[in-house]
């Protein structure tokens, strides 16, 4: 037993939970000078690791509480403190002179401060986060420093000398970071290994947020020798054991851009009024094998990620645009769900099987919304399929009844899209409509989901769910606050039910105040995720769900597809069962951070494309509603999802705020959440990405 080890003992004996390092040296026996120091040096290493607790209160050791240490993610803020992002929730505030060195996203091993409810110190960084960040290149005054464009990395780095790669003052670059300052004294340093160019030079902003987020069209000498592999089109041999759906009427409805179709629908009517919907995905594990180059790389990114005209795909080219996508009139191997519903959307039958099929149209969204308006033109274009998009009309609406029915809580999307000219300016920004076209799609897939997923559990074969959480007791207070406010009346139980948030919605849209409710309704609910346990669909109302229906862009699908395919084949060993637990844990943990930062890139990709917006329409005036509102002042939203913010100085006078009702109020105004008011773009901070809006006059 070495010294550390004794003394942890030792204080495990004790009875007493505070001691001093006197009281220690006495209970080892400890004499001479030099047995004075190895105590000293063992408490300062148990310390480091945590092991032993220095109160500085009392100036005594103790052993650490249970909760009082733990392992958390560091949110760093521009002006010094920072966060501690936990998983399990809670989050702590880190004061500027207990961040311990840590920078942000930087994992690090945090010790909870004594008398307080949410503070921590930082005890040591785990982890770095960040290896390369994407800044600004300063070499005024003979210095040489990146400026990040993450605020909340609250450093500049430093270039290393002779490792500038020449950038020249102003560009944007890309820089790695070789050293981090020891116990947070100093600036990191690092090289420059890409130029972007100028912030003002075409796709210099899009190629920023990529590489700020570690994204790339690039995947990797390995992973591209094995995708120029893969063949062009299905071989005879890739058809044995599969169900031959060729002669069956499949077709596939995507956006007018898409070039990954992963997804075909086929639909009949039996004799008894049953439907038979067949929904028949892309069969990608049949190409990419469990830890091969392109699965590794599939693994890595978990998810493609989509920003204004520019696609960071998942899988390589060759098999997210190529043998993998579901193009008219090719042969493509699929794994198919057939399901059989009744009239009242009950999926009374699943079958899954692996088959190969021959799309018969390549049909658009907006094509089939305008057959369903209809259009002579569409109908004579598609004379051959028009009863099976009858027919599936029919069936979706079923199937939407149903969903209503037991709860299923119906958001608005605010998806848009970017107009641009012949320069590549963003001219406008414009929402995308969720038309019928699109919810048609929506519930054949959602029903897919749910029939498989409900399969795998009936098994009880490792799987990767989809599964979201009920709202968290906070954040469903302060919805609740605001819908008494609005006059929104909620039936409350002791346990929220997704159909009193439902009911909610479906009030709010008798009211001017749809849009509000909506999207706070939709910033209370958690952040769907991945996981090898099901715990249900709170969104959805659905008690087991997963996502089958996309393993061309989505890592779990892949996942999803290869249990299902070893379940049907009557391979599902107690071998395969054990090698599945493990991958599947891996692919929801890995896919569920992934999915995050894709969300986060995203986000800001459009942030960045609506500043070049508004910076062409600086003085213009426009109708707005209020979308936030902060002590320091308020948000507003254009109708395309625009937002900017007016500082409580430019509203005039002094305000009060009031948290419970969303406003800021004084004698002669007043301003809350849903208000309608008139704005004026007043400016553009491009480097923080934010837009500043004046009240009209």
């Amino acid at each position: 037993m070495n010294i550390n080890e004794k003394i942890l003992q030792i204080l495990k004996d004790l009875n007493s939970e505070y001691f001093t390092a006197k009281q220690l040296r006495s209970l080892l026996g400890v004499k001479s000078t030099a047995e004075r120091q190895i105590v000293a040096e063992a408490l300062q290493n148990l310390q480091q690791n945590c092991e032993v607790i220095f109160d500085e209160r009392n100036r005594h050791y103790r052993l650490p509480r249970e909760g009082e240490l733990g392992v958390a993610e560091f949110q760093g803020n521009a002006r010094g403190f920072g966060f501690l992002i936990r998983q399990d929730g809670g989050d702590l505030f880190v004061p500027a002179s207990k961040t311990g060195g840590a920078f942000h996203k930087d994992k690090v091993l945090y010790c909870r401060t004594a008398g307080t409810e949410d503070e921590a110190a930082v005890v040591k960084v785990v982890e770095r986060g960040l290896t390369q960040i994407v800044g600004t290149y300063d070499k005024s005054n003979n210095a040489r420093f990146v400026i990040p464009d993450e605020k909340r990395f609250a450093s500049d780095v430093y270039v290393q000398p002779k490792k500038d790669l020449n950038a020249k003052n102003g560009q944007k670059v890309v820089v790695k970071i070789n050293v981090y300052p020891s116990a947070g004294k100093g600036k990191p340093e690092g090289e420059i290994t890409h130029i972007l160019g100028f912030p003002d030079e075409k796709n210099v902003d899009m190629m920023s947020v990529a590489q700020s987020y570690g994204l790339s069209l690039d995947f990797g000498e390995k992973c591209a020798l094995r995708a120029q592999k893969m063949p062009a089109s299905v071989l005879p041999k890739d058809l044995q054991g599969r169900r031959d759906l060729r002669g069956k009427t499949v077709f596939t409805i995507d956006g007018d851009d898409a070039k990954d179709l992963d997804d075909a629908v086929s639909v009949s009517l039996n004799g008894d009024g049953t439907f038979v919907l067949g929904v028949h995905i892309a069969d990608v594990s049949h190409y990419v094998k469990p830890s091969d180059d392109i699965d590794k790389e599939a693994f890595a990114r978990a998810t493609s990620v989509y920003f204004p005209e520019t696609v960071f795909p998942m899988l390589p080219r060759e098999l997210s645009n190529g043998i993998c996508s579901l193009y008219e009139g090719v042969d493509r191997l699929t794994l198919s769900c057939e399901m059989t519903i009744d009239k009242n959307g009950r999926v009374l039958d699943g079958d899954v099987f692996t088959s190969v099929i021959n799309s018969r149209h390549r049909l658009t969204y907006g094509e089939v919304q305008a057959f369903f308006n209809g259009s002579k033109e569409i109908a004579e274009r598609y004379a051959d399929i028009k009863d099976d998009l009858l027919l599936m009309r029919r069936l979706a609406e079923i199937l939407q009844k149903k969903r209503a029915k037991r709860g299923n809580i119906e958001f608005t999307s605010k998806e848009v899209r970017f107009v641009h000219d012949e320069k590549g300016n963003v001219t406008d920004v414009k929402l995308v409509e969720s038309d019928f076209a699109h919810q048609l799609i929506e519930e054949f897939m959602i029903a897919a989901n749910e029939t498989v997923a409900e399969y795998a559990e009936a098994c009880e074969y490792p799987f990767v769910y989809r599964v979201h959480e009920k709202p968290a007791e906070d954040k469903l207070s302060v919805l609740l606050a605001l819908l008494k406010g609005l006059g929104i009346n909620v039936k409350r139980s002791a346990e929220i039910h997704n159909s009193v948030l439902q009911d909610a919605l479906m009030q709010a849209e008798k009211t001017p105040y749809f849009n509000l409710v909506n999207d706070v309704m939709l910033r209370t609910m958690q952040k769907a995720k991945y996981s090898d346990e099901n715990i249900g669909h709170f969104g959805l109302a659905s008690k087991c769900y997963c996502h089958f229906t996309s393993p061309i862009r989505r890592y779990p699908d892949l996942t999803v597809h290869r249990v299902l395919k070893t379940a049907i084949s009557g391979k599902m060993t107690e071998k395969a069962l054990n090698a599945y637990k493990e991958m599947v844990f891996d692919a929801a943990k890995q896919s569920s951070m992934r999915e995050k930062i894709a969300d986060e890139a995203e986000r800001k990709a459009d942030d960045v494309k609506k500043c070049a917006y508004a910076q062409n329409i600086v003085g213009q005036s426009f109708k707005a509603v209020i979308s936030g509102v902060t002590e320091r002042g308020i948000f507003a939203e254009l109708p395309n999802t625009v937002e900017g913010f007016i500082s409580v100085d430019k509203l005039g006078g002094y305000f009060k705020f009031n948290p419970a009702l969303f406003c800021l109020y004084n004698d002669g105004a007043r301003y809350a959440l849903g208000d309608e008011i008139e704005i004026t773009f007043a400016g553009v901070n491009k480097a923080a990405c934010k837009i500043d809006f004046d009240l009209a006059d």
